[in-house]
């Protein structure tokens, strides 16, 4: 009997661990293509980037499913490609090379946007009331649109002599047709908002039915034709939700243009061949794109800024070390001098405390406690310091600048002791070291003052 229990509750405990895995796998994998597995993490991921708002289950399942089915035919495609020995082909390459190049390039847009700052309640209230025509008084035309090719400044007079008559839009388009000259029409059903504030202008001083002519510079010109209006505002909730959707989608473009520029002006770029700014075939302006190329005003003024940048951080670390070392003296009650490095016992001077033969002193709690509040205050500002300098200087750079900043205190320790200047303050007891916190204090402050000015 004992024998056969232990077979059961090994059986047992054999069965629930299969089933665990079973249910592991199953809610890790959503298909297995000829041993190629094709994870549930993968289609929730395509699924985000193309799910429908406000889809009830139902509906998301189906989509899910149908990108499922598309990645099973692509990785059938996929491996029958193999088979072809295609992925060996230069085109491969390229095109791996290509995507891998546009889907980070994605990720890195998609990151820069997202650090634009979040729009305030009160600014959504003002863009409301200061765009009436967007929100309160907005409307949707159905209006016919006409474009024609360039602009016939005399025909386009006839046009507009003829509509003043009476002439119907049909009567218009047969002029046109009559002059040869290329259109395309269409009939808009749109908001206020989504149209050109131009077009809106023509529109709105215009009666139904009669036929408008206008030219949009010398590129091409237009007929318009009102046929309705329809009072559609927007307010409450409504309009504060596109109010807010349209400044971030503006904070977040700008945010993303000025990263951009200062990379491309951070960056060396050069062209070759008939990309060079020399190249003859640059010199036709009608061929010339122009190419991302770095403002050299704006690298030094970006160069100016890290440097500045750098200084300020290694003030910091300068006033950080003097704090450290005013505060040691402080409650060691003796001139005590930091190290950065530990001295072996052999090295170090027989009598190197008597060369400072201070009479020691007992420090108050008051003291103690207030050494202590600079020392987290003093904290508090590098902390604020490195985090506003994080995203302008380079890791070696704040390496550089903290390293720079820990020698210039240390150093700054050493010759405020050696050359006697601490003997000027006996007189003050207790707080002989308060010149040399003011002094670093004076550098904390400065420091974090220039990091801030060159943020902003």
């Amino acid at each position: 009997m004992r024998q056969v229990l232990f077979i059961l509750l090994l059986a047992f405990t054999i069965a629930g661990c299969s089933s665990e895995e079973d249910n592991g796998i199953d809610s890790r994998v959503a298909a297995v293509v000829n041993g190629v597995e094709i994870t549930q993490r993968e289609v929730y991921f395509l699924y985000q980037h193309t799910a429908t708002p406000s889809a009830d289950e139902a509906v998301a399942r189906n989509q899910r499913r149908t990108i499922l089915a598309g990645l099973v035919r692509a990785e059938l495609l996929a491996q029958q490609a193999t088979k072809m020995k295609l992925d060996q082909s230069p085109d491969f390459l390229i095109a791996m090379h290509n995507a891998r190049r546009r889907v980070l390039a994605g990720f890195a847009e998609g990151e820069i946007a997202s650090t634009a700052k979040a729009v305030a309640p009160e600014t959504v209230k003002t863009i409301i009331s200061k765009n009436p025509n967007l929100f309160a008084q907005r409307k949707l035309l159905v209006y016919d649109e006409i474009i024609m090719q360039g602009v016939n400044v005399p025909f386009l007079h006839s046009l507009n002599a003829s509509s003043a008559k009476g002439a119907s839009l049909a009567a218009l388009l047969d002029m046109v047709n009559a002059q040869k000259i290329p259109f395309r029409r269409a009939t808009r059903t749109l908001t206020t908002d989504q149209i050109e504030p131009a077009i809106v202008t023509v529109l709105s001083n215009s009666k139904a039915n009669v036929p408008v002519i206008a030219r949009v510079q010398d590129k091409f010109s237009m007929i318009l034709m009102l046929h309705t209006v329809v009072p559609v505002p927007l307010e409450g909730l409504a309009a504060e939700q596109t109010a807010a959707n349209l400044l971030n989608n503006q904070q977040r473009a700008v945010a993303f243009s000025n990263k951009m520029r200062a990379v491309v002006d951070a960056s060396k770029i050069t062209y070759f061949g008939e990309y060079k700014p020399d190249a003859p075939e640059t010199k036709n302006k009608l061929q010339r794109i122009a190419l991302p190329m770095p403002d050299p005003a704006r690298a030094q003024s970006i160069l100016r800024h890290q440097i500045a940048g750098a200084v300020s951080l290694a003030l910091s670390f300068t006033a950080a070390m003097l704090l450290l070392f005013a505060s040691k003296s402080f409650l060691t009650g003796t001139l005590w001098l930091p190290k950065l490095w530990p001295v072996h016992k052999r090295s170090a001077p027989a009598n190197n405390s008597a060369t400072f033969n201070y009479h020691k002193h007992q420090v108050s709690l008051l003291v103690q406690l207030t050494l202590f509040l600079v020392a987290g205050l003093s904290l508090v500002l590098i902390g604020y310091d490195l985090l506003l300098i994080w995203n302008i200087l380079s890791f070696w750079m704040i390496a550089f600048s903290i390293i720079a900043g820990l020698l210039i205190g240390t150093g700054a320790s050493h010759l405020y002791a050696r050359f006697g200047l601490h003997r000027r303050a006996e007189k003050m007891r207790t707080f002989r070291w308060v010149p040399v916190m003011l002094f670093a204090g004076f550098l904390l402050g400065a420091g974090v003052l220039v990091t801030i000015r060159i943020v902003s």
